[in-house]
């Protein structure tokens, strides 16, 4: 029951792998949480609950033990200024930490408000006389904060995906079970982690072909295969698997079916894939009828 429950939260164990190898270095990570914070809804996020203080919709905190309202603004100013330059001097090592030990990026943030919350609380009740500890106060300042941060997480997550992960689909932002759609990049190099054309069995090996080069893995073809999205693609050789927007002409030579790509380079088939792939070569022709004179 308690693995189900750590499956279902964070994923099998080896997507956790496979998500934690397609993490950047730390020094990314430490500049992702920098985007983060000086991203303008971000910023905004912090200057909205201080300007409905200023206008009055937001009660000032400190007046409540006999401080003057001007100075109960200052206050309140200085603890979200601290909070700003702790979370840019912080979150991206706390990210760094605990994303690497499943959590999602808006988890870690939260967490991270969460605990701040609580300190800040317990540091205003032991300080200043009259203090007392105000779960209602808390409610408060999260009906105003949780929302600003999940549309800040949300407006930020393009630059943060590509900024922690070699391939960024796979970060989890939001989840720490993340769809990992493609699989195989992840047993590839950062450096040849690209949009996937061929896959060549070589003996014991696989050489996989992507935009950004090849790589030889120890695997089978089919295993290799099965890291790939269905339908993406055909194995239509024992020893080829090819994605399907990369053929561009099926023909017959000496009567062995073979396959043309799009940089004019051609492979044998199997005479038992030639139907399936003339059928999708048919269906992606430009009909003669609606093409321009």
């Amino acid at each position: 029951m308690l693995k189900r429950l750590v499956d279902w939260l964070f994923g099998p164990p080896e997507t956790r792998r496979m998500v934690q190898a397609n993490f950047r270095s730390r020094a990314d990570f430490v500049q992702a949480g920098r985007t983060y914070m000086t991203h303008p809804v971000t910023l905004y996020g912090y200057a909205l609950p201080l300007t409905l203080l200023l206008t009055g919709m937001l009660k000032p905190e400190f007046t409540e033990v006999g401080l003057p309202e001007f100075v109960s603004h200052i206050l309140t100013f200085a603890k979200v200024a601290v909070y700003w330059l702790f979370c840019w001097l912080v979150l991206g090592h706390v990210l760094w930490f605990a994303m690497r030990r499943g959590l999602s990026f808006v988890a870690v943030v939260m967490g991270l408000w969460v605990v701040a919350v609580l300190l800040s609380q317990g540091l205003t009740v032991l300080t200043v006389a009259g203090a007392e500890w105000s779960w209602v106060r808390i409610l408060r300042q999260g009906i105003i904060t949780v929302p600003a941060s999940l549309v800040a997480v949300h407006a930020s997550a393009p630059a943060l995906r590509d900024r922690l992960g070699h391939i960024p689909e796979n970060v989890p932002i939001w989840r720490s079970n993340v769809s990992v759609e493609v699989p195989l990049l992840l047993k590839l190099p950062p450096e040849r982690r690209a949009r996937i054309r061929r896959i060549h069995a070589a003996n014991q090996y696989v050489e996989v072909v992507t935009d950004a080069g090849s790589t030889l893995l120890r695997l089978s073809l089919r295993d290799a295969v099965s890291l790939m999205p269905a339908g993406t693609g055909w194995l239509c050789h024992r020893s080829l698997w090819i994605r399907k927007d990369e053929v561009v002409a099926l023909g017959f030579q000496r009567g062995q079916a073979q396959i043309t790509d799009c940089y004019g380079k051609t492979y044998p088939i199997s005479r038992a894939s030639v139907p399936e792939i003339r059928d999708w070569l048919d269906g992606t022709r430009p009909d003669p009828m609606t093409e321009p004179a």
